[in-house]
């Protein structure tokens, strides 16, 4: 009886193996994480850096920043400069005030060309500046990832957004569809009362009046 008793307390108890198996577990984790850590210091290193893309598994070419969200989400915009026209309606249509129009190159010396400057720490993402834009050129994309060290870089310039642009990040589906003869510009001169508002709001300046007979009805 005595030695059956001496037998039982040589062989290893389960409740001590119930307390080694998570200690090897987090071991194994902690030797892997040497390697190929799981997370990043961020803001201070960010997902753009290469040495990171392959460790956070973004390496297959999934966007940076981009994560499973909804389709229609408001993130950081993208600017097309080329086909902005510097119609001022973004900047009109924001509700917070966060957008100013400034001069990019490119622009004619006469009326130089300026594009929207967005700044971050106040838009509240709303959408009201891509809705207004009649060129779909300001867009607003799906990246979420905007955490900086200093207020000054939450100010994005229109080549900033431009960056954004040309990373070809998904863009929000979300716009009104427009009638296939919007661009059409329809004049009825007897209406017309020389009124020159349509030539002193033009933005491209493509606007002249010139003076005609007076028309009859």
């Amino acid at each position: 009886m005595a030695g059956a008793r001496a037998e039982e307390k040589t062989k290893p108890s389960r409740s001590i193996l119930w307390v080694a198996r998570p200690m090897l577990t987090a071991a194994r984790q902690f030797g892997r994480s040497l390697i190929r850590p799981s997370t990043i210091v961020y803001p201070f290193e960010r997902l753009e850096d290469p040495k990171f893309r392959d460790r956070v598994g973004v390496g297959s070419g999934m966007p940076i920043g981009v994560g499973h969200i909804w389709d229609n989400y408001r993130g950081v915009h993208a600017l097309n400069i080329a086909t902005c026209i510097s119609c001022n309606l973004c900047a009109f249509s924001c509700p917070d005030l966060c957008i100013d129009m400034v001069t990019v190159p490119g622009g004619d010396p006469k009326h130089p060309k300026k594009s929207p400057q967005i700044d971050y720490g106040k838009c509240s993402y709303c959408g009201f500046c891509s809705d207004a834009c009649p060129e779909g050129c300001l867009t607003m994309t799906t990246r979420y990832e905007l955490s900086v060290a200093k207020r000054a870089e939450m100010i994005y310039s229109p080549q900033k957004l431009q960056e954004v642009f040309e990373r070809k990040l998904p863009m929000n589906p979300v716009r009104v569809e427009r009638p296939a003869n919007e661009d059409a510009i329809l004049l009825e001169p007897p209406l017309c009362i020389g009124c020159n508002a349509c030539a002193r709001d033009c933005p491209t300046n493509c606007i002249t009046m010139l003076d005609i007979p007076k028309v009859e009805p």
